[in-house]
C-alpha cells in the first residue's frame, strides 16, 4: 500500500487514505461555513497533524471539535496534537479513560500480551508507529453521548450515531446527509480481541439493523482504500446479513457448511451453534 494520500471527495470533504505499515486508518476533514470537523483522532499525534497541515485544508474554518469513532489506538492515540474538544460515545470515553492510566512501555505491551489483555497484532504495529511512548498522552474524549449527537458546522449537519457491532461495542458512525457521506470507521470489521477474529450473529444483526436504515452516496470506512458507493455499501452490508442469517440458523445442512466455509475464505468468520472455523 503507497503512503497515505489527501483526497477532496467534495468540495466539503477531504479523505486521507489509510496506511498499512502501521495500520493508520482512514480520517476525513469536514468543512462547513463556520466550522471544520475532524473524523477519527488518528493513530499518532504525527499523523494527525500530518493530515491538518495537507494543503487540501488550507483556508478551511477553524476545528469545531474531532469525532472519535471507537477506543482503539490506532483512531485514537493522536488526541494530544488537537486543542479541540473530541466527542465519543460513553463507552468509547470509558475505555480511553482506562488507556490513560496504562504503562506503554515495551515491557507493560508484553506482559499485557502475555496476560491476554493486548493482542500482539496492536502491540507490534503500535512499536511501529509509535517506537518512543516515554511521553505518549492518550486523550480522554471532552464530549460524551449515549445514543446520537448532531453537530451543525455551517450549512453541514454531522450526526453520530453509537451502532456497535462486534469488532468494538462502543463504534459510532458519523452522517453527514448534505453529503451522502456515511463515515464508518472500523465498525463493519470482526471482533480481534478473541483467538480466533469473528463475528457473532447477534453482534452482527445488531449492526445491520442500525446500518441499513442509511442511504449513503459515499461510504469511507477504516482501513479499505476505495470509497463505496451506494450499490457497493448495501452489497457489503447483504453479504454480511446472509452470513448473519446462516449463523442464526446453525448451519447444520451441507449446503450451508460449504456457504459459511466460503465466507470464512472470504475473511468472515463466524460463531454459530457450536461451530467456529478454524482460519489457519
Amino acid at each position: 500500500m503507497p503512503d497515505s494520500t489527501a483526497q477532496r471527495l467534495t468540495h466539503r470533504v477531504v479523505w486521507l487514505t489509510p496506511d498499512n505499515r502501521t495500520d493508520r486508518p482512514s480520517l476525513a476533514h469536514l468543512c462547513g461555513q463556520d466550522h471544520s470537523l475532524l473524523l477519527d483522532v488518528g493513530a499518532s499525534p504525527g499523523h494527525t497533524r500530518s493530515f491538518l497541515g495537507n494543503p487540501l485544508l488550507e483556508g478551511a474554518p477553524p476545528l469545531l471539535a474531532a469525532v472519535l469513532t471507537h477506543w482503539h489506538w490506532d483512531h485514537g492515540f493522536g488526541g494530544s496534537a488537537l486543542e479541540v474538544p473530541v466527542v465519543a460515545h460513553r463507552r468509547t470515553h470509558r475505555e480511553m479513560l482506562r488507556q490513560s492510566r496504562l504503562d506503554w512501555s515495551d515491557a507493560a505491551l508484553d506482559a499485557r500480551v502475555a496476560e491476554g489483555s493486548e493482542i500482539a497484532f496492536c502491540r507490534d504495529y503500535l512499536r511501529l508507529e509509535l517506537p518512543d511512548r516515554s511521553d505518549l498522552m492518550v486523550m480522554v474524549p471532552q464530549i460524551v453521548f449515549d445514543s446520537s449527537l448532531t453537530l451543525d458546522l455551517g450549512g453541514l449537519t454531522c450526526e453520530v450515531h453509537h451502532v456497535g457491532g462486534d469488532h468494538s461495542s462502543d463504534s459510532s458512525v458519523v452522517w453527514v446527509p448534505e453529503e451522502g457521506l456515511l463515515f464508518l470507521g472500523d465498525c463493519l470489521y470482526q471482533r480481534l480481541y478473541a483467538p480466533v477474529p469473528h463475528y457473532t450473529p447477534a453482534g452482527l444483526q445488531q449492526l445491520l439493523d442500525r446500518l441499513e436504515g442509511f442511504e449513503p452516496e459515499r461510504v469511507i470506512l477504516g482501513h479499505e482504500e476505495t470509497v463505496l458507493d451506494a450499490s457497493g455499501y448495501r452489497k457489503r452490508l447483504a453479504e454480511l446479513r446472509q452470513a448473519q442469517d446462516l449463523a442464526t440458523r446453525g448451519a447444520t445442512a451441507d449446503g450451508d457448511l460449504e456457504e459459511l466455509v466460503g465466507f470464512v475464505r472470504a475473511g468472515i468468520a463466524l460463531e454459530a451453534s457450536g461451530w467456529r472455523p478454524n482460519l489457519s
